[in-house]
């Protein structure tokens, strides 16, 4: 009994101290949704209308279509973090 308690003692202390090792940087940590782009084979003809979206690159865009129609031209991976300013 006693060599079992030891045992459950130490790996819990192990627990500890791996767990306090362990950088946590919630802060930085980035949700993102997808645009809605799927419908876009060609570049579209983005409307004027601002309803700014903030772009994982990093960019403001107008709206969501402007951030599909960077997307379609880049070829790259660019989702939305959101609304708004970034």
């Amino acid at each position: 009994m006693a060599v079992r308690l030891w045992w459950v003692t130490l790996a819990l202390a192990a627990l500890l101290i791996v767990d306090g090792e362990v950088p946590v940087a919630a802060g930085k940590i980035v949700f993102s949704r997808m645009p809605i782009c799927e419908h876009m084979a060609e570049p579209p003809d983005c409307p004027k209308t601002s309803n700014l979206v903030c772009g994982t690159d990093g960019v403001t865009y107008n709206n969501e279509c402007h951030l599909c129609l960077t997307r379609i031209i880049t070829k790259r991976d660019i989702q939305i973090v959101k609304d708004g300013r970034c």
